[in-house]
């Protein structure tokens, strides 16, 4: 059987002043963190990059390595050629890139773990210094 408690005069209006008060500090909280969803300000773009990628020490001949930087969302890719040699059509900001593949196919090349073949599973960074950088990326399984 159920029981029914019956408030006390003055307590219901307690139960609510005190619900609202707590909906008026989560406002406030998420009001305040607003300002930290600011994307920072992007550098200039003037780093080339260009270099060899290889899985377990030979050279990945086919598709297209990607550059994806989780602080800017700007991706940069290039045509790996048959030596798996590449370099960027156009110049990069210089910061973190998280590394990644692309393939006609959608299957990783040469047997490559398949976490590769996207900028939100790779785990692979490399630093992109402002001017010229030579990268040797050197996936392993």
């Amino acid at each position: 059987m159920r029981q029914i408690q019956i408030l006390k005069p003055g307590s219901l209006r307690s139960f609510f002043n005190s619900k609202l008060s707590m909906m008026l500090v989560a406002v406030l909280l998420l009001t305040g963190c607003e300002a930290s969803l600011e994307t920072p300000e992007k550098p200039d773009d003037n780093a080339t990059v260009s270099g060899t990628v290889t899985f377990n020490g030979k050279p990945v001949t086919s598709g297209q390595v990607g550059f994806f930087s989780l602080k800017f969302g700007m991706v940069g890719q290039a045509e790996l050629n048959g030596e798996g040699k590449f370099t960027l059509p156009d110049p990069i900001a210089p910061g973190e890139y998280r590394v990644y593949f692309i393939t006609d196919n959608g299957q990783p090349p040469g047997g490559m773990p398949a976490k590769y073949m996207s900028e939100t599973s790779s785990d692979y960074t490399v630093p992109v210094q402002p001017s010229a950088n030579q990268l040797s990326i050197d996936i392993k399984s």
